[in-house]
C-alpha cells in the first residue's frame, strides 16, 4: 500500500474565466485571505506512476461543506458534510503521468428566510452559534466561512484486495474479569472469489501484552466483512487520568494470499473500558461510579489551524486545570484531537453537529441520519468517547428530528450512551442570564449539568488585538456584539462595574466570573452522588479572538476563571460551606466558623488526614489552626464537624471590618499537602 500526498500549493479560482491563485491545501479558505461564503474552484495537477494490478483511491480527509469532484475532466462523485474522509475509486480515469484533479467547493451562506430557523447545513456551531464571529445576529452570523479543503488530500495504492474503511474494536467486559474483543474487519475483493489469512497483532502500548489470530477466510467479490473474536485474560482497561493509567493496545492486521504475499496492513489504536449510564444520569466507568469534572470546548473556528502543536497544549491545559472530561460542543473536531484524549484519560462527550434549529423536510432528516452514522463510523474506536448526543438545545427538532437520529446512533453503537439531545433543562445560566449565581446553592438543573458559565473580557493583550483602539475604549458597543459580547447579561444580570478604565473593567470582568464558577462548582461537587452526578462548565477555550464564556482566550492566555477552575476541579478538593461575601461582624461572632467538606473524585482511601486553617488579613496571619479530618473514604464526599475551638479563633481574631482571607490546606500523615483552596470574605 502506497500513499501519494496532494497537500501543498493548488490553484483557485471563484468564477470561470478569472485568472487562478495560489492557496494552500489543507486549510480552510478564510485563513487563507479569502473571506467568501459560496463556491470556490480548486485545481491540481500531479503526476504519478500506476500499475494495472493494484487499486487507487482519491482520498479527501474533509472538506467543507458540498464539493464535486473531477478528474481529468470526467465527474467522479460529489459529497456534503464538513467533518468526513471520503474516497473515490479512480482506477479507470487515473493517468501513468500527469493527471488534473479539479475541486469545486461550496460553503454557502444559508439565506435569511432560511438561516437561523431553518437551517439545512449540518455544521453546528460553525454556521450558527453565539460564540462565532457576528454572533446569532442575522446580518453578520454567518460571516467568516469556514469553507474549504481543510484537510488532506491523498492518492492510496492498493492491492485488488484490500480493507474498507475502518477496523472496528468493541469490547465486552466479563464478570470474571477478562475482556472479550469483537473485530470488525470491512474487506474489499476487487478480484475473483478467493481464500485470504488474516494475521491480527494486538500489543499493549506502553507496557508489554502481545496476542495473535491467525484465521484462513474465503472472500467473495466485492464487498465483506470479517468477525474475529478473542477473549484477554487480564485486560489493561483504559481509564481517565485521575482514576489511572488510560491504557491503550494497537492492532495490526495483515492481509496475505495463500502464497504468503502481502497483500495490505493496517493498523488502529484502541482501547477497553466499560461506560455506562443510568436513567438517573449516574455515570460508571469499568463498574465504579464516576463524577465528569467537564468543560465544553470548541478549541478554534478553522479546524485546518488545530494542529499537532495547539492540541499537545490544549490537553496539557485540559489537565492542569484537572479537567476530566470534555463536551465538543456541537461540533466533531479532528481524528488528531480524539487521539489525544485517548492518550492523556480524557473522557469525550461528542455532539452532532446541530445546533438550534433547522428544516424540517424528509431531504434534511435523511441527510442528518446518514452523516450521524459517517460521525460514528469514523469516530467509533476512540475509547474516550463515552456519548453520542444526537442535537444541541433543539426547538421543533426535538420530537421530529431527534428520536429518529436517537434510534441510528443505538442501531449503529450499542457500546455507548445515546443522548436525545442536550436540552436547556441541562443549561442553568444563574447570574449570566437569570437572577444571581447564589442560585447555584438550590442546584439548578440537577442532577446532570452541561452548560453553565459567564462572559469574562480576555486580558488587555487579547483584546486589543481583537479591535482597534477608538472601539475599546470608550466601548463602541456594536462592535463588541460583533466579537460577541453580550451587553444585557453583563450589565443587567451580572451588573459588572465597567470602572474607569479597558483594565479595570477586565479586571472586573474577570473577577466575576471567577466568583460565579467558584460559587457555582463547589455546590454542585460537595453534592457529588447525592444530588448532582456530573457537570461540564461551559467553555474552556475561545473558538476565535472574542469574548464568551471562555477561562482561556484564543490565543491561550488564561483567564482568572482557569486559576479558579484548576483550584476546584481538584480530584481532591477541601472546602466550606460559604454562602456569602459580606457579612456584618456582629452576625460573624454570633455564628463562627462555616462548615468543612472534603470530596474525594479519586478510587484512592486517604488515611489520617489533617487540615490547616490560617485566617489573613492582607499578608498578616492572624490566626492559624489545625483540625483532624481522619479518613477520607474513595470517591465519595466526607462534611466535618469543626472544633469550637477553631470557631472561638476565628473569632477572636476577626476584630474590625474589612477583607479576610481564610486559607485551606487538607494535609496527610506526612505533611504532605493534598488540596488548597482558600475563600475571601469582606467583614461589614
Amino acid at each position: 500500500m502506497k500513499k501519494y500526498s496532494l497537500n501543498g500549493l493548488w490553484k483557485y479560482r471563484l468564477n470561470d474565466g478569472e485568472k487562478y491563485r495560489d492557496i494552500q491545501v489543507p486549510s480552510n479558505w478564510y485563513l487563507q485571505g479569502l473571506n467568501h461564503s459560496g463556491k470556490v474552484h480548486y485545481q491540481k495537477k500531479f503526476e504519478i506512476s500506476t500499475q494495472k494490478d493494484k487499486d487507487y483511491y482519491l482520498i479527501f480527509k474533509g472538506v467543507d461543506y458540498f464539493c464535486k469532484v473531477k478528474l481529468n475532466g470526467r465527474l467522479i462523485g460529489e459529497h456534503e458534510g464538513y467533518f468526513q474522509e471520503f474516497s473515490f475509486l479512480v482506477n479507470d480515469i487515473l493517468k501513468d503521468g500527469e493527471n488534473l484533479l479539479e475541486v469545486e467547493v461550496d460553503s454557502p451562506r444559508e439565506p435569511n428566510d432560511i438561516w437561523p430557523d431553518k437551517k439545512y447545513l449540518i455544521k453546528g456551531i460553525f454556521n450558527h452559534h453565539d460564540t462565532r464571529p457576528g454572533s446569532w445576529d442575522p446580518e453578520q452570523g454567518q460571516d467568516r466561512n469556514t469553507g474549504g479543503i481543510w484537510n488532506g488530500v491523498l492518492i492510496m495504492e492498493k492491492a485488488k484486495i484490500h480493507m474498507d474503511k475502518i477496523i472496528k474494536v468493541s469490547s465486552l467486559l466479563l464478570k470474571d474479569g477478562r475482556a472479550r474483543l469483537d473485530i470488525d474487519i470491512p474487506l474489499d475483493n476487487n478480484d475473483f472469489p478467493q481464500e485470504i489469512e488474516t494475521k491480527l497483532e494486538i500489543s499493549g502500548i506502553g507496557f508489554k501484552e502481545n496476542f495473535e489470530i491467525n484465521k484462513k477466510i474465503f472472500l467473495s467479490s466485492g464487498k465483506n466483512h470479517i468477525h474475529l473474536v478473542k477473549t484477554l485474560d487480564k485486560p489493561k482497561l483504559w481509564t481517565t487520568w485521575d482514576r489511572g493509567k488510560p491504557y491503550l493496545y494497537n492492532l495490526r492486521c495483515k492481509i496475505l494470499n495463500l502464497e504468503g504475499e502481502d497483500l495490505e496492513e493496517s493498523s488502529i489504536q484502541f482501547g477497553i473500558r466499560e461506560i455506562k449510564i443510568d436513567d438517573k444520569w449516574n455515570w460508571y466507568l469499568n463498574g465504579e461510579r464516576f463524577f465528569p469534572r467537564g468543560t465544553n470546548i470548541i478549541p478554534t473556528q478553522w479546524l485546518s489551524e488545530y494542529d499537532s502543536e495547539m492540541i499537545a497544549r490544549d490537553i496539557k491545559m485540559l489537565k492542569k486545570a484537572n479537567v476530566n472530561a470534555v463536551r465538543v460542543h456541537a461540533h466533531i473536531n479532528r481524528q488528531e484531537f480524539y487521539k489525544a484524549c485517548d492518550e492523556a484519560g480524557i473522557l469525550v462527550w461528542q455532539d452532532f453537529p446541530l445546533q438550534w434549529s433547522y428544516e424540517e423536510t424528509d431531504e434534511f432528516a435523511q441527510n442528518a441520519v446518514s452523516q450521524i452514522e459517517d460521525m460514528i463510523d469514523q469516530f467509533y474506536n476512540h475509547p474516550s468517547i463515552c456519548v453520542w448526543c444526537c442535537q444541541n438545545e433543539p426547538s421543533i427538532n426535538r420530537n421530529t428530528l431527534d428520536p429518529l437520529l436517537y434510534m441510528t446512533a443505538k442501531a449503529k453503537d450499542s457500546t455507548r450512551y445515546i443522548d436525545i439531545a442536550s436540552d436547556f433543562a441541562y443549561h442553568p445560566y444563574p447570574g449570566w442570564y437569570t437572577s444571581h449565581y447564589f442560585e447555584f446553592h438550590s442546584l439548578p438543573a440537577a442532577p446532570f449539568i452541561n452548560e453553565f458559565g459567564a462572559q469574562a473580557l480576555p486580558n488587555v493583550e487579547t483584546i486589543r488585538e481583537m479591535m482597534k483602539e477608538d472601539e475599546l475604549w470608550p466601548p463602541k458597543w456594536s462592535v463588541w456584539a460583533y466579537y460577541d459580547f453580550q451587553y444585557d447579561p453583563t450589565f443587567n444580570v451580572a451588573q459588572i462595574d465597567m470602572g474607569k478604565s479597558l483594565e479595570e473593567f477586565i479586571e472586573n470582568s474577570q473577577n466575576y466570573q471567577a466568583k460565579l464558577l467558584k460559587y457555582a462548582i463547589e455546590n454542585y461537587r460537595k453534592n457529588k452522588y447525592s444530588k448532582i452526578t456530573g457537570i461540564f462548565q461551559f467553555m474552556f477555550v475561545d473558538n476565535w479572538n472574542a469574548i464568551t464564556w471562555s477561562v482561556v482566550d484564543y490565543f491561550r492566555r488564561p483567564k482568572k476563571g482557569y486559576t479558579v477552575l484548576k483550584t476546584v476541579y481538584q480530584p481532591v478538593l477541601i472546602g466550606m460551606d460559604l454562602d456569602r461575601e459580606k457579612v456584618g461582624l456582629d452576625m460573624l461572632r454570633a455564628t463562627g466558623f462555616p462548615g468543612i467538606w472534603v470530596v474525594n473524585d479519586t478510587l484512592n482511601l486517604y488515611e489520617n488526614l489533617h487540615a490547616k486553617i490560617i485566617l489573613l488579613r492582607g499578608r498578616e496571619i492572624l490566626a492559624e489552626k489545625e483540625i483532624g479530618i481522619g479518613d477520607i473514604p474513595a470517591n465519595d464526599v466526607k462534611r466535618i464537624s469543626y472544633p469550637p475551638m477553631l470557631k472561638e479563633s476565628i473569632k477572636l481574631n476577626i476584630t474590625e471590618r474589612g477583607i479576610y482571607t481564610i486559607e485551606m490546606e487538607l494535609r496527610d500523615i506526612k505533611d504532605n499537602i493534598i488540596s488548597k483552596n482558600s475563600y475571601k470574605i469582606e467583614v461589614v
